[in-house]
This record gives C-alpha cells, sequence and structure tokens, in this order.
C-alpha cells in the first residue's frame, strides 16, 4: 500500500502562490516580450526536441512490451550490476538516456516503476544516472548553431557522456539512507536476476527471459501502437510545455533583473539551451566556453529537472538524484577543461557527415553582440539550425544509429565484465 503524499509546508504554498501572483503580474505588464518568448520556445520544441525524441518514446515502450529489453537486460546483467549496482534489465535505461535524452529515460522508469520490477533505491538511483542531455542538442543546437564548432560539439558529447558515467559509477557506491527502499523488490525479479546468474547460457536466459515478458503483457498489436502514440505524444506536450514556460520565466526574469551578472545566471541554471547561449556569447576563450557549457549541460537546468518530477513520482529522486546532478556538472566542466588540447588535436580534421560544410565555420565567426536579448538570441539560433541540412528524418535515423552503437559496445563491456568475473572467480 502506498503511502499518502504529505502535505506542503504552509510557507512554501504561500512563496508559491506569491511567485504566481507576481508571474501573472509581469505577464500582463509585458504581453509582447512573453508572446515572443512562447513562440520561441514552440519553435525550439517542434524543431528538434519533437521529431528528436518521438521515434525513442514509441521504441521504448514497444521494445517493453515484445520483452526484448527484457532480454536485453540478461545480457547486461554484468555490466550493470558490477558497475552501477542495477539489474541487467536497467541497461536499456542508461542506453535510452545516453541517445534520446532524459524525457525519455524517465519515461522507461516509469514504467519499470508500473510493473514493480525494482526496489526503490534501484529507482531513484537509476533515475540518476541516465538523465543525460539528448545527443542532437548538443551536437546540432550547440555545437553547430551556438559555436558554429562541429567540433566542439563532438567534443562536449563525449565529455558529458564520460562525466555523466562517472557521475553514476561514484552515486551507485554512495551509502544507502534507508533500509526500507531494500525491501521492495518483487519475487519475480528476483528469480530473474537469479536465474542470470545460474544459467549457463546467456543467450538462453535471454531468450527466456524475453518469452515470459511478452507472455505478461499479452496486448496485441494494434492495441500496443496506439497506446504508445497516445503516451508518446503525452510524454512530449509536458515536455513541450516546460520549455515554453521556462522560455516565458527567463525572459520575464532577464527583462525585469537588467542585462548584468544575472542574465547569464537565470538561464544556466533553468534551461540548458537558452543557458548555454548567453555563455556563447560571453567574451571568452572557446576552451572556458565549453567547460561552462558542459557544467549546465551537466547540471540539466531546472527545467530538465521539472520534466522528470512530471514523469516519475516524487519518491524516484531526492538527494542522490540532486549530487548525481551536480557531481555530473563538476566533473564535466573539470574533464572539459582537462581533456580540451588532447581532445582537439584528435577530432581536430574531423566533420561529421550530417552537417553541410558551409555550416562549418570558425568560431570567431559568430554574432558576439552583447545587446542582444535572450529571446533574440534564440530566434538567430533556430535560424541557424535551418540551414545546417538536418532534417526530422535524418534526426531519427541517426538516434538510432547511435543507439545501436551504444547497445553493442555496453554489450560487448558486459560480456567482457562476465568473462573476467568468471575469471576471477577459477
Amino acid at each position: 500500500m502506498q503511502k499518502e503524499a504529505r502535505p506542503a509546508p504552509y510557507w512554501t504554498t504561500l512563496l508559491l502562490g506569491l511567485g504566481a501572483i507576481l508571474l501573472v503580474a509581469a505577464i500582463v505588464a509585458s504581453p509582447e516580450e512573453v508572446f515572443q518568448a512562447s513562440t520561441q520556445g514552440l519553435k525550439l520544441w517542434w524543431s528538434i526536441i519533437f521529431p528528436a525524441m518521438l521515434p525513442f518514446l514509441m521504441l521504448s515502450e514497444m521494445l517493453i512490451a515484445f520483452g526484448l529489453v527484457h532480454g536485453l537486460g540478461v545480457l547486461l546483467e554484468p555490466f550493470m550490476r558490477s558497475w552501477f549496482r542495477l539489474p541487467g534489465r536497467s541497461g536499456w535505461v542508461l542506453a535510452l538516456g545516453l541517445t534520446a535524452g532524459f524525457p525519455a529515460a524517465a519515461e522507461a522508469v516509469r514504467q519499470w516503476a508500473q510493473q514493480e520490477d525494482m526496489t526503490a533505491l534501484q529507482l531513484r538511483r537509476l533515475t540518476a544516472i541516465a538523465h543525460f542531455c539528448n545527443p542532437i542538442t548538443i551536437l546540432l543546437v550547440i555545437g553547430t548553431g551556438l559555436l558554429h564548432n562541429v567540433t566542439a560539439g563532438g567534443m562536449l558529447l563525449a565529455v558529458h557522456w564520460i562525466s555523466g558515467l562517472l557521475a553514476g559509477w561514484i552515486t551507485a557506491r554512495l551509502p544507502e539512507s534507508s533500509r526500507k527502499s531494500k525491501k521492495r523488490e518483487t519475487p519475480a525479479a528476483s528469480r530473474r536476476t537469479s536465474d542470470s546468474r545460474t544459467t549457463t547460457s546467456l543467450i538462453r536466459s535471454a531468450w527466456e527471459a524475453t518469452r515470459s515478458a511478452r507472455e505478461r503483457d499479452g496486448r496485441s498489436f494494434g492495441k500496443l501502437l496506439g497506446e504508445t502514440v497516445s503516451h508518446a505524444v503525452q510524454t512530449l506536450m509536458v515536455t513541450g510545455g516546460f520549455i515554453i514556460f521556462f522560455s516565458v520565466l527567463i525572459r520575464l526574469l532577464t527583462l525585469y533583473s537588467g542585462q548584468g551578472t544575472l542574465s547569464l545566471v537565470w538561464p544556466a541554471w533553468m534551461e540548458i539551451h537558452l543557458g548555454s547561449y548567453e555563455i556563447s556569447r560571453m567574451p571568452n576563450d572557446l576552451r572556458t566556453q565549453a567547460a561552462l557549457i558542459s557544467a549546465v549541460l551537466g547540471w540539466g537546468g531546472l527545467c530538465g529537472w521539472l520534466q522528470i518530477t512530471a514523469v516519475t513520482r516524487p519518491s524516484d529522486k531526492g538527494i542522490t538524484f540532486t549530487l548525481s546532478r551536480v557531481l555530473h556538472g563538476i566533473i564535466a566542466f573539470g574533464l572539459t577543461l582537462a581533456a580540451w588540447t588532447s581532445l582537439t588535436r584528435i577530432v581536430s580534421n574531423t566533420i561529421p557527415a550530417y552537417v553541410s560544410r558551409s555550416s562549418v565555420s570558425s568560431f570567431a565567426e559568430r554574432n558576439d553582440s552583447g545587446s542582444q536579448s535572450v529571446m533574440a538570441g534564440a530566434s538567430s539560433l533556430l535560424t541557424q539550425i535551418e540551414g545546417t541540412s538536418m532534417y526530422p528524418w535524418q534526426l531519427t535515423v541517426l538516434s538510432v544509429a547511435l543507439l545501436s552503437t551504444i547497445i553493442l559496445a555496453l554489450l560487448a563491456v558486459s560480456f567482457m565484465t562476465s568473462w573476467w568475473s568468471h575469471r576471477e572467480s577459477r
């Protein structure tokens, strides 16, 4: 039986109510700026977020229903148990977070929570570990659109992944805060974990897990497809609403707080796209800007935090999620500063095939106008993105290819981990 949620303290309710009143007053006082901000947020969501995430949200639920994720989890059991102290079936959520971003990963966590296949502690840990930004955002929006440097986008993505995995490894080794979180694993989940350890053939065990999961789901393909589309669009609508809301909020805060330091702090703290844009306008060298953008991407922004809250339950986050975000940002910042020169030498002559050569310009060629507002910059960013020869179907193809590559890499590491553990046990 689930415990009832505790009511919020009265002072929290008072502050939220006062903030809502002030926000409404600011919207009434500045309707033109609010309209422009909401329009730019809508364009950003429709141009990048929607086509990049929709296939993965649908794919995730369908693969779980078909049981393929359960079979993949058996194969990933050695890696996930050894590195993150999580069951193997959570490997799909990690791969989804690496390739589709945190909203898709949060949706997968919600699906696992509904099946009650994982403990509360494991759900909190998985929510924190699988929180990554969409790679299309880093490569296309930030690398090409903001920095005008495709190489920088590739290096930011590599640093974002590596620092996120390191933060997850550290988070998985934190002491458990509650004994009750250990007591929620179902007998079915325990049997699958035990079977994956005792069965001599991982392939046979994976097939058995796939078949069993498909039998338990039992939905026809038509019903599954309809529910998959409905859930995916609903999740994307929530994500779009958050992006539009924070676009308006950041615009109003910037408008009424002036063009000083706060004009950089608000976007960097609240939203990764606009925060990265403000950092890209700073009169610093590319290395410093990339390090600050890495920290913003690792933190994920308050907008990303609330998107996760809207999809998963509040009990699936807590201090573990907060600490993981802070660690991710700190590690990404330090790693970018330390490895920037080496990474530049490695990928200096690499130009991705999905970007036209005309869009690859030097960093010095970008517009550094200090008087440009956040929303004017977002409009300029969208114009640049539309000129990079990237279409929605290309986003899907690139993302699916990236997901397949990451899954194969995780499987290879998992088999190596299993082989090494078997060798050490002799």
